[in-house]
């Protein structure tokens, strides 16, 4: 499928008007997204083969399926499984040890060919990857430990909304990919359509995560995102999203989120570096690599050890409309 030409201008349109596009049969299953699970597989394995020598675990699960491993592991109430599969560095105390995951298969997602036509539809021929992603395995209830949005219920809220006032002005794109398929039963997205130039909303820290209170909601019904695997949801970054429950027993949604901009800063995050991954002049801006995101990555968590890191957002649990 060529993305380009069948959807020159379709996505922009969408995001000017309502905020999101599902786009389907973006991402090759086969080809990218499977290795990317299996790889998550092994860096779960070998967190968890720590764990058991530890003596933390009875076992790895390294046998079952990766939502049953996620499964199992959460039961045993290990709280480690979000932290181990993310692209990012921690909004809070980083030390030399901060696991990340760093493996070439979430960064030959990341930078998919397709995919990034169409981001380029949106911000032009110049793509910076923010250093704002997440990867999320949202388990069934009960299992996530306290307010893990990582595992867990993931409240309403804007993209924006998590940054620092740095990169209010910065047209940011989030990418949405579920590795597997959503619907309403796992915990697919929901969103508020609202168009682009919407106002930010004022968001309430709680218990780790960030919500806008159901009274600041703007007015149209939330719309629920089933999707399948392949396909990928953009959004702009005040279109109000938030995750359905997974009411299934046996299910972990697993899905990861990157955000995308046209310069290398602002991103919202100080002194999180951002990754060139498309140039109109290569020869002279050489797009990232996978070694070069890795070094940076590692880079920036040893500059930033133990250090005050400041705040992550502008928001105020003591405000009124917190209450």
């Amino acid at each position: 499928m060529d993305v380009r030409s069948a959807l020159r201008g379709d996505l922009r349109q969408a995001l000017d008007e309502r905020g999101y596009a599902v786009i389907e049969d973006v991402i090759d299953p086969t080809r990218v997204l499977d290795p990317v699970l299996d790889a998550a597989s092994r860096q779960l394995t070998h967190f968890a083969e720590l764990a058991r020598e530890a003596g933390q675990l009875p076992r790895t699960f390294a046998s079952s399926s990766l939502q049953q491993q996620i499964i199992e592991l959460a039961r045993r109430e290990v709280t480690w499984i979000g932290r181990v599969l993310d692209v990012s560095l921690p909004v809070g105390r980083v030390r030399e040890t901060t696991a990340m995951w760093l493996a070439p298969e979430p960064f030959a997602l990341l930078r998919d060919a397709q995919l990034l036509d169409l981001v380029s539809e949106v911000l032009g021929d110049e793509v910076w990857l923010s250093p704002v992603g997440h990867t999320r395995a949202k388990v069934p209830p009960g299992l996530a430990q306290g307010a893990d949005v990582f595992l867990g219920d993931v409240p309403w809220h804007q993209d924006n909304g998590v940054l620092v006032e740095e990169a209010d002005d910065v047209d940011i794109l989030t990418v949405w990919i579920p590795l597997v398929d959503v619907d309403a039963t796992n915990g697919c997205l929901q969103v508020v359509p609202q168009p682009r130039g919407s106002s930010l909303l004022e968001h309430c820290p709680d218990d780790g995560a960030l919500r806008i209170p159901a009274p600041l909601l703007p007015a149209p019904e939330p719309i629920p995102l089933p999707m399948r695997r392949g396909s990928v949801l953009f959004m702009h970054s005040r279109t109000p999203h938030a995750a359905l429950p997974n009411r299934t027993t046996d299910q972990v949604r697993l899905s990861m989120d990157l955000r995308y901009q046209a310069v290398p800063a602002p991103t919202g995050r100080p002194g999180f570096p951002s990754f060139l991954l498309r140039s109109p002049e290569p020869t002279r801006q050489r797009p990232t690599t996978f070694e070069q995101w890795k070094a940076d990555w590692i880079a920036a968590r040893d500059r930033l050890a133990e250090k005050d890191l400041g705040r992550f957002n502008r928001w105020d649990s003591d405000a009124p409309f917190c209450a």
